[in-house]
C-alpha cells in the first residue's frame, strides 16, 4: 500500500539576477520526517525549474502521487498490516485494504424522458424516486448476473448512496494486478477508482459520510497542519462532523453471496467496515 506516513512542505529559492522567487511543495516519506521534508526541497526546486523554462509546474496529482491524508487507525494480524484507516481531503474516513476486494459501482443517472416528463419530475419526488430505484434494480440484476456466472467467487454485496458496493470474501486479491484490473472492469467499478487502486496499491472503501450528504461543511484545511492552531480548528470541525454523521450510514449489506469467507484477515476486515460504515442509527445513506 502506498499510505504515506510521513508529509512534509519543502521549499526551493530561485535567484534570476534580478528578484528571488520562493517556491513550496509537499514531499512525502515512508521512512523519516526528514526524508518527506527534503523530497518536498526536490519537487519546489522542480516547480522552479519549470517556471524558469516557461512550461506549467505539476500539480499534486490525486492519481500519480500518495494520497496525503492522516492516518487514523491500522489493522495488523501477524506483524503484517491488513488495512489502513485514513482522513481523507474532505474529512471522511477511509479504509484502505491491503488485499481484501472492494468495488463501488454507481447507478446510472437517467435523465427525463422529454420536456413533459422533465416538468413532472420537478414537481414530483415520487416521480424522481422511481426512476433512481429503476436505475438501482438494473444495476444490482447485472452485479448478480455477474455473481451468477462466477459461482467460485463469493461476495458481499451493499446498498451505498449512489449504487452498490462489492466486497470479494472468496479469497485475497493483489490489487496491482491484470486480474484485478479486468475485474473491476468487468464490474463496471468507476475508472477513476480503477486508475486510483492501482497507483495507490490498495482497495479503497469510504467508512464515513460524506459532510455535505449529513449538513455539515468541508474541513477548514488540510492536513498536515501548518501549526498546533490550525490543527485545534480542524479537530474542533472533526468533532462536529462526527455528530452530524452519527444519524447516517454509508452503506447497508444487501446479500452475502456464497460461502463465509476463510481468510482470516477478510473477516477482520468485514468486522472493521460494518463496524464503521454500516452503524447508522436510523440507516440513512450518505
Amino acid at each position: 500500500m502506498r499510505i504515506a506516513p510521513y508529509w512534509a512542505k519543502g521549499s526551493y529559492t530561485s535567484r534570476d539576477g534580478r528578484k528571488d522567487a520562493t517556491f513550496e511543495a509537499w514531499g512525502w516519506s515512508f521512512e523519516s520526517h526528514a526524508a518527506a521534508e527534503a523530497d518536498g526541497v526536490v519537487r519546489a526546486k522542480r516547480v522552479a525549474e519549470r517556471v524558469a523554462e516557461g512550461t506549467r509546474p505539476d500539480a499534486y496529482d490525486y492519481h500519480e502521487h500518495p494520497l496525503r491524508e492522516e492516518i487514523v487507525d491500522t489493522l495488523r494480524r501477524d506483524d503484517e498490516t491488513v488495512a489502513v484507516i485514513t482522513r481523507n481531503r474532505y474529512g471522511a474516513l477511509v479504509l484502505n485494504a491491503a488485499s481484501v476486494f472492494f468495488a463501488d459501482v454507481d447507478c446510472p443517472e437517467h435523465g427525463p424522458d422529454g420536456v413533459l416528463d422533465a416538468i413532472v419530475s420537478a414537481f414530483s419526488k415520487a416521480r424522481r424516486q422511481a426512476r433512481q430505484q429503476a436505475a438501482a434494480s438494473v444495476t444490482e440484476q447485472k452485479i448478480r448476473d455477474w455473481s451468477r456466472h462466477h459461482p467460485d467467487r463469493s461476495l458481499r454485496l451493499y446498498r451505498t448512496f449512489a449504487g452498490f458496493r462489492i466486497m470479494m470474501t472468496d479469497r485475497l486479491y493483489d490489487p496491482i494486478s491484470q486480474e484485478v484490473t479486468a475485474l473491476l472492469r468487468e464490474l463496471d467499478s468507476d475508472p477513476l477508482y480503477r486508475k486510483l487502486t492501482e497507483k495507490q496499491a490498495c482497495f479503497r472503501a469510504r467508512l464515513t459520510p460524506k459532510p455535505w450528504r449529513c449538513g455539515w461543511r468541508s474541513p477548514p484545511n488540510r492536513y498536515p497542519w501548518n501549526d498546533a492552531n490550525a490543527e485545534k480548528v480542524y479537530r474542533k470541525w472533526e468533532r462536529s462532523y462526527h455528530e452530524k454523521s452519527q444519524p447516517y450510514q454509508v452503506c447497508e449489506l444487501v446479500e452475502a453471496i456464497g460461502p463465509p469467507a476463510g481468510d482470516e484477515p477478510i473477516g477482520a476486515v468485514i468486522d472493521l467496515h460494518d463496524r464503521y460504515a454500516c452503524g447508522g442509527s436510523d440507516g440513512k445513506l450518505a
